[in-house]
């Protein structure tokens, strides 16, 4: 994974945790997103990336995207730079 889909990555997952409020349905960058998370749950992850990063996931990009690392890397391709955070905060101590 690059550094931007990392970012990506990381900002995809704080979309799920706190905007979404998926808590311990966080998927693992190499967990299967259908089998961690339901139908609904996905499609809200779906929309609020595509809201996120202004960007539009169409039905043929499932067919190549099944985890949180296969979502990072079509987002970071497709997302415009400015869009991306150029950082991954700190964690909390």
């Amino acid at each position: 994974m690059t550094e931007r889909e990392a970012l990506v990555a990381y900002e995809i997952l704080r979309i799920a945790r706190d905007e979404l409020r998926l808590g311990d349905a966080t998927p693992a960058p190499d967990a299967s997103l259908a089998g961690a998370l339901d139908s609904l749950q996905l499609l809200s992850l779906v929309v609020a990336v595509e809201d996120r990063f202004r960007i539009v996931l169409e039905d043929d990009d499932a067919a190549g995207t099944r985890t949180l690392a296969d979502l990072a890397r079509l987002v970071a391709a497709r997302a415009d730079a400015a869009l991306i955070p150029s950082t991954a905060p700190e964690p909390a101590r």
